[in-house]
């Protein structure tokens, strides 16, 4: 038996797993059609405790992934983001984030490494003997530019150079975004729009799977003049992704003292994740921020935690 031949055997199965299991976690059309799926788990626990509503919602680093525009709107200064994320008892999502903001535009860097747990490799004939372990992997590594358009308009795009490893099969391809926000006449009410992912697929194992490319429109809204004003946020996305149907996520946050905020929100048209809820607790400009994901399924609840800090801006 050819290695080639062995190997195929040995990996094809666990690269099913895998799509299957990225699959249920987005809960986004039939399992296989689309891969590097860990692009779908968004950054920012603030944005993932309000149902993922973030496209218009989303400051400081967190918007290098959701929406690079927003972040020209933002005094000048630097923002970092650090970012753990539990999914499920089966992956592990590391991410770091900067943003950095001049009168020229806003520059966004994004690291994110995404990986499960060592996995047994086996013989094809003798199926019950372990040969060894491999661990599967994800790396995306991103660069952004914004710039404003007009007084109240502005538009962003973002690089991403990816990388899939599962056992001997590896490849590595480059994905886009391109975004939008707007700062409409009704203060604190914001909207924006994005196009993620899109590019050239990758291919494993002589089997190619396309990017999850999805398109996203929002909105978020400060109240400024009532009781609410700089307590309540509230936030709503609606997403379009290649592989499945429509899908809503809306988010409300309750600052009950500028120190403290309190989240919740929900995921709509999904099979596998519902309510989600957090916190956050400022001081200074340091953020540390905890999201909670319910899962709608027996795999188990999701768990992010997420440092900010903010260098040189006036808010945070």
């Amino acid at each position: 038996m050819s290695r080639t031949s062995l190997m195929h055997r040995l990996t094809a199965p666990a690269l099913g797993i895998l799509v299957l299991s990225f699959c249920t976690l987005a809960s986004a059309g039939t399992p296989g059609e689309s891969g590097f799926l860990s692009l779908r788990t968004a950054v920012g626990a603030r944005e993932a405790a309000m149902g993922g509503a973030g496209v218009a919602l989303s400051r400081g680093a967190a918007a290098v992934y959701w929406n690079p525009a927003l972040l020209v709107f933002e005094e000048n200064g630097t923002d970092l983001l650090l970012q753990h994320q539990r999914m499920w008892g089966l992956f592990d999502k590391e991410t770091a984030s900067i943003a950095h903001r001049t009168d020229l535009g806003a520059l966004g860097f994004m690291f994110s490494g995404f990986y499960a747990e060592e996995m047994e490799r086996y013989e094809e004939v003798n199926v019950g003997v372990p040969l060894g372990t491999f661990r599967p992997y994800q790396v995306a590594l991103g660069f952004s530019y914004a710039r404003k358009i007009s007084e109240t308009f502005a538009a962003g795009a973002m690089i991403k150079l990816l990388h899939e490893e599962i056992d001997m099969y590896g490849d590595t391809g480059l994905a886009y975004d391109l975004s939008i926000a707007h700062k409409a006449i009704i203060e604190g009410l914001w909207f924006g729009a994005s196009l993620n992912h899109f590019g050239q697929g990758l291919t494993l194992n002589s089997e190619s799977y396309p990017l999850p490319t999805i398109l996203r429109v929002g909105m978020a809204f400060d109240p400024a003049h009532d009781i609410f004003a700089d307590k309540v946020t509230l936030a709503g996305d609606i997403v379009f992704p290649n592989d499945g149907n429509s899908k809503a996520h809306v988010g409300v946050e309750y600052r009950m003292v500028p120190a403290l905020a309190l989240r919740f929100g929900t995921k709509i048209n999904y099979t596998s994740q519902g309510l989600t809820a957090g916190a956050g607790f400022t001081r200074g400009d340091i953020t540390v921020s905890y999201a909670y994901q319910d899962a709608l399924n027996d795999l188990g609840d999701g768990h992010r935690f997420a440092l900010e800090m903010g260098f040189g801006s006036g808010d945070f």
